[in-house]
């Protein structure tokens, strides 16, 4: 995936020519996450609405939205997407 295909990805912060993570597990949230769309297991519009679901309850459930717990509604929402696959 090029520069100009991330700085479409919602929340991705950007350095040089690619993201930046925090943590180690954050990249691999990422990357499992974007392995996932392009095989079709499921849409981009699917995956915004289940990031934007995840980050919608931190919020309700008072989530300052600091920024350091992005890549942990990142992962929340893939594992919703994910966890009734046959």
């Amino acid at each position: 995936m090029n520069r100009e295909a991330l700085k479409d990805l919602p929340g991705i912060p950007l350095q040089g020519d690619g993201p930046v993570f925090n943590e180690p597990w954050e990249a691999r949230a990422f990357a499992m996450t974007l392995a996932l769309h392009e095989r079709g297991v499921f849409t981009w519009p699917q995956w915004a609405a289940a990031l934007s679901r995840e980050i919608d309850r931190a919020h309700a459930s008072g989530d300052a939205d600091l920024g350091d717990t992005y890549y942990q509604h990142w992962l929340l929402a893939l594992e919703s997407l994910i966890k009734d696959l046959p």
